[in-house]
């Protein structure tokens, strides 16, 4: 089955998924960037470490991926 796209509609279906502002786990994030290709290492020195804390007050590293990092590791690449 083939689905026909317009070039908006794929626009937006890509951007619909990706927030910039979404925080997500740091470690698991690099731990699965290492298994990438060399270009898409050079991401993990790029990536923030932003120090967040849960209910229970355990604090972890978070970070924001840009666009092509969570096209990436979600299957949109």
């Amino acid at each position: 089955m083939k689905v026909m796209l317009t070039e908006s509609q794929y626009t937006r279906l890509i951007e619909s998924e990706w927030d910039s502002e979404k925080l997500y786990d740091r470690e698991k994030i690099v731990e699965r960037l290492k298994k990438g290709p060399k270009y898409i290492k050079d991401y993990i020195k790029k990536l923030p470490y932003i120090k967040v804390q849960n209910e229970e007050g355990d604090i972890k590293i978070a970070t924001r991926i840009p666009q092509t990092i969570h096209q990436f590791l979600f299957g949109n690449f």
